[in-house]
């Protein structure tokens, strides 16, 4: 069989054939929170090679469900740490999230031996933006420009009682000073 040359059309065709299977792909809402520390909703298969891009040290799963197998088979393939914390999210108007289990979750995320460190709960958006919101709190953040943060991860799917659980977190949380971020004070934990 003899192959006719290709023409222009045919080399861009497979040029963008070529880019579109290189695609990398980050997780739904995917963002960094701070130098070594990202967010995201649940990654995909698609994901995968994005995340392993990050050099990832550490993955914390934030959700009352589990984990998906594929997930974990990556994982485990991939040598990162993997903590499981199930967390419920804020209901009105009895259920909120565990102020001592956020603390502890907060501990492992500002501890810079998991960095660099991804932290998802299903659509990165609630568990997760309670708690990036709660790291900014011990970042000095405004609560206006932590309410503007978690209202554009969430769209049309704010919860007032995430909001008022970011507002009133209090809790002190522990970190070994030795470990913890330079742009966190010790005044702040």
């Amino acid at each position: 069989m003899i192959m006719s040359p290709l023409t222009r059309t045919d080399e861009r065709q497979l040029e963008q054939a070529e880019r579109q299977s290189q695609l990398i792909v980050p997780p739904l809402n995917f963002a960094m929170i701070a130098p070594g520390i990202y967010r995201s909703g649940f990654p995909n298969p698609k994901s995968q090679p994005f995340l392993l891009q990050l050099g990832l040290r550490t993955i914390l799963y934030v959700y009352d469900g589990d984990c998906q197998p594929y997930h974990q088979e990556f994982i485990q393939s991939n040598r990162i740490n993997y903590k499981h914390f199930r967390v419920a999210a804020n209901k009105e108007p009895f259920e909120e999230m565990d102020h001592s289990l956020v603390a502890q979750i907060l501990a492992e995320v500002l501890d810079t031996r998991n960095h660099p460190l991804l932290i998802h709960c299903n659509r990165g958006i609630r568990r997760v933006g309670c708690l990036v919101g709660c790291i900014r709190k011990l970042q000095g953040w405004a609560m206006t420009a932590i309410f503007d943060e978690y209202q554009r991860f969430s769209g049309t799917k704010i919860r007032i009682s995430d909001q008022e659980f970011i507002e009133v977190f209090r809790h002190p949380v522990s970190i070994d000073p030795q470990f913890q971020p330079a742009w966190l004070s010790d005044q702040q934990t």
